[in-house]
């Protein structure tokens, strides 16, 4: 028989295994280990995950020192920073914005009343002009200034019982109070020459802080129900508070409102 291929030297089984390991293991010592206590996070552009609503609205500004945020429709600022701020102001003006497109969306409210089929949805009624006395008469009871109206809880208020409402300026509810002032003071006039058969006057007098002469002239009265009334018909600056002076502005005051019935006139 012939021993050709018999002859060859055929290595054993177990050195090529342990060669094989030993490059396995060589391989593994050149790849960094894995820490796996630590959580892979999703590459963002924007830097940081915001989780708020709030910041649909608001964008972050990279050009200033302290972390800042501005409103995209108004561009009002808010300090953002985590750790000395949190996000509620930016949420609450989020949802007052004046400029913000997206609360034309929730300005549909719907009423609930009673029908033949029975509950059906109604529009609520709107009246424009109501709100708008409603504001002017709310500075002039409260005497506030004008310029409450431009208030963010103001604002955030009406918006809340009236989405519909656009919030007056400041200049615009001043042109109201003037005119509900003459309004009045025509029907007050119109009073006095036609229902009132008496009418007491009182005066008081001050001087300012400023060294400034004032004088108010107040009508008392009984109205048609038999309650007592009070209305102040004269607010003025005077030159000083003597005796003439009070007098000729008295005159001055009967002469304006026709006043023809007064019983007394009690000056401090």
């Amino acid at each position: 028989m012939e021993q050709g291929d018999s002859s060859r030297e055929v290595p054993p089984v177990g050195l090529e295994i342990m060669e094989q390991e030993q490059q396995d293991t060589a391989t593994e010592a050149l790849i960094p280990p894995i820490d796996h206590s630590r959580k892979r996070r999703r590459p963002n552009a924007d830097g940081p995950k915001k989780k708020s609503s709030c910041w649909d609205h608001f964008i972050e500004l990279t050009d200033v020192v302290e972390r800042t945020a501005a409103c995209k429709h108004c561009h009002k600022r808010y300090r953002c920073d985590p750790k000395s701020h949190g996000t509620s102001n930016m949420l609450a003006h989020s949802k007052i914005c004046y400029k913000n497109p997206y609360l034309e969306n929730d300005l549909k409210q719907t009423n609930l009343a009673f029908g033949s089929g029975g509950l059906i949805s109604v529009s609520p009624k709107f009246d424009k002009e109501a709100c708008r006395k409603a504001i002017t008469l709310f500075v002039i009871l409260d005497e506030h200034p004008f310029r409450v109206v431009d208030g963010e809880g103001f604002i955030f208020l009406c918006n809340q019982l009236e989405p519909l409402l656009t919030i007056p300026s400041r200049r615009t509810v001043a042109r109201d109070c003037f005119q509900l002032y003459l309004d009045e003071k025509l029907r007050l006039k119109a009073y006095f020459r036609s229902d009132c058969s008496r009418v007491a006057l009182t005066t008081d007098c001050w001087t300012s802080i400023q060294n400034l002469s004032y004088i108010t002239v107040t009508a008392h009265f009984v109205d048609n129900d038999w309650n007592y009334q009070k209305r102040i018909i004269s607010f003025s600056l005077v030159p000083n508070h003597k005796g003439e002076t009070i007098g000729r502005k008295l005159e001055d005051v009967l002469r304006e409102w026709g006043l023809r019935n007064v019983s007394t006139i009690t000056s401090d």
